[in-house]
């Protein structure tokens, strides 16, 4: 007569071996994810108004001191960097949390005035406004049907 031995017909512990083995490849997969995008993109926008370029980045949990913004040229660059650090004598059994990296750049041409340039960071949002420089504003154009 045929018999079927299947899965559940097995010891008990064969299926703790394959829950390990996924669990243990579930974080694998998590750390290489976590160490390809720690130097990442940081959400933006940057809006054209009539006297200035406003740009705000999204970078919650960093605070002024993780940031950097440069401006050279007519390129804006906001870099941040805040790496994880674990106090002397102590060992991490789990992180969750990664080092964050990024770096973003925008060109905004040479008509702006980068001595009244400001940037601020209030609850995770930096906001940098660049003047434009005097006698660059923007003008609307009005079209004449012929």
């Amino acid at each position: 007569m045929f018999e079927y031995r299947g899965l559940l017909d097995r010891a008990p512990r064969d299926a703790f071996v394959w829950d390990d083995f996924f669990r243990g490849f579930d974080r694998f997969v998590r750390e290489v994810d976590r160490e390809l995008t720690s130097f990442g993109q940081a959400s933006s926008e940057i809006a054209e108004e009539n006297d200035r370029y406003v740009l705000r980045v999204e970078a919650p949990g960093l605070t002024d001191k993780d940031v950097s913004v440069d401006l050279n040229a007519g390129v804006l660059t906001v870099s941040a960097e805040r790496p994880i650090e674990v106090p002397k004598g102590y060992a991490t059994r789990r992180r969750e949390r990664a080092e964050t990296r990024f770096s973003r750049s925008f060109f905004l041409g040479n008509k702006i005035d980068p001595e009244k340039t400001t940037a601020e960071m209030k609850d995770g949002l930096l906001t940098v406004s660049v003047p434009k420089a005097a006698g660059q504003q923007r003008q609307t154009i009005a079209v004449r049907a012929s």
